[in-house]
Formats: structure tokens, sequence, C-alpha cells
């Protein structure tokens, strides 16, 4: 850990286990409340849009994808750049426009006035 003046990041926001058993590598906080949505939202996908059964195979494949997506999410996370951030710079990352693909035809268009079916029975001011 790089020493820092700011009082803030020295705080261990580590959970290390119930006292006298630790665990053997240190959990932060936030992986925690990550961990355990993620878990829900892995569980869902595997009943519902899977149809997995739920055995103990099922289940500690579930709890892996769960561990390996949480290590990715977390490792984005922290106080500088909280949860709600992370997933709204994934949101817009996913939503922006893409270029074009080689081949692709482009439709353009400009901001103006739009001739509708009606504007050519008007008559034409003199």
């Amino acid at each position: 850990m790089i020493e820092t003046d700011d009082l803030i990041y020295r705080v261990d926001n580590h959970y290390l286990g119930p006292t006298g058993k630790t665990f053997p590598v240190p959990i932060r906080y936030s992986a925690v409340g990550v961990g355990v949505g993620t878990f829900f939202v892995v569980f869902l996908i595997a009943r519902t849009v899977l149809h997995l059964s739920l055995s103990y195979g099922t289940f500690l494949i579930m709890v892996v994808a769960t561990v390996a997506i949480t290590s990715r999410i977390t490792k984005y996370i922290n106080p500088d750049r909280p949860l709600r951030s992370v997933i709204k710079a994934a949101y817009n990352d996913l939503t922006s426009p893409r270029p074009p693909k080689v081949g692709q035809t482009v439709h353009i268009t400009f901001p103006g006035k739009r001739r509708s079916s009606s504007d050519g029975d008007a008559q034409p001011h003199s």
C-alpha cells in the first residue's frame, strides 16, 4: 500500500473473518455486496434462461462464476470510483454509437425544415 497523507485511504476496509478464524485472503466490504448481487443475477440466469437443475455441480459452477465476475467488477471499484459510476460507465460504453462497418450504408439526415406531402399543395408566396 502506498502511504498517503489522506486518512481515508489509510483505513483498512477489508473483512478478515470472525475473530480467531480469518479468511485466507482479505475481502473488501464492497466486494461482499457486489458478490451477493452477482450471485442472485447468476442464479436467475442459470435457472430461468439456461434451465439448469439445482444440483451440487450447478451450484459450484454458479459460485465460481460469481467469484470470477465479482473479482472483475471490484477491480474497478475504489473510493474515487464507486459502484454506481462503474455501472453508469459500462452502460454508456455499451449504448454509445459505433462507427459503421466496412460496406455498411450510412444515412445522414441534416437538421432543417422537412417537407411533407401537404407542403406541395400549398400556394407559393408571391
